[in-house]
């Protein structure tokens, strides 16, 4: 996003006005309506634990997919994706492609944003998905430096954001790694999750799915 804001304006009003208006008319500037994202809200999400060490992404996507209404298993989405087996991975415009696919007919579009080291602008991505929208959405992280998921060899890993609290600076979680301890719900500081943040910027890749609508103003 271009800034770490809770609040977005949408334009909500347009209409057709006469080549030569009235001398006595006066021409209004555009309505603009303030959307305000609540303070702390979570969404109902259907969790589960990816399938094989690889499935993260296959699985994340499932999740956030049904709360479009869209019932993908893992196996499907990893196909459609392009999940390898050898690379044991999912690239990220593979996913981005297959996730707007199915939420576009209804008018959603997911496309990466930028929030290494930066929580605000983390809580405003998760806040406008979560909070405005009312859908979860993926953060690609460091799977191994997850609080809960400590390992020396970093890998790249997916986790669903699906509540906040901005008055605590938490962001909750659904981790669909199957290992034990790891598989479920954590609630986290913003600045800790913005902190395992996996862009990477000299490819021109955000690791936030950041969700917008149209009439919503980016």
């Amino acid at each position: 996003m271009r800034s770490a804001r809770l609040v977005l304006g949408a334009v909500l009003a347009a209409c057709v006005l006469p080549l030569a208006p009235p001398a006595a008319a006066t021409v209004l500037p555009p309505v603009r309506a303030q959307l305000a994202a609540p303070t702390a809200v979570a969404v109902g999400i259907k969790g589960q634990a990816q399938r094989t060490t690889y499935y993260c992404a296959p699985a994340a996507s499932s999740i956030v997919l049904r709360a479009f209404g869209v019932k993908r298993s893992q196996d499907q989405l990893a196909e459609e994706m392009k999940t390898s087996a050898e690379a044991r991975s999912t690239r990220r415009e593979d996913i981005l492609a297959v996730l707007n696919a199915y939420v576009r007919p209804a008018g959603y579009r997911f496309r990466l944003a930028y929030a290494k080291d930066d929580p605000a602008a983390l809580m405003a991505e998760v806040s406008q998905a979560v909070g405005v929208l009312g859908k979860p959405t993926i953060v690609a992280v460091l799977g191994n430096r997850l609080p809960w998921s400590r390992k020396k060899r970093d890998f790249g890993h997916a986790v669903v954001a699906y509540g906040y609290d901005t008055a605590k600076g938490t962001i909750t979680v659904w981790d669909p790694n199957a290992r034990r301890g790891a598989t479920g719900t954590h609630v986290i500081p913003a600045k800790d999750l913005a902190a395992v943040v996996f862009d990477v910027p000299g490819k021109g890749v955000g690791g936030v799915f950041e969700l917008s609508k149209p009439l919503l103003a980016r």
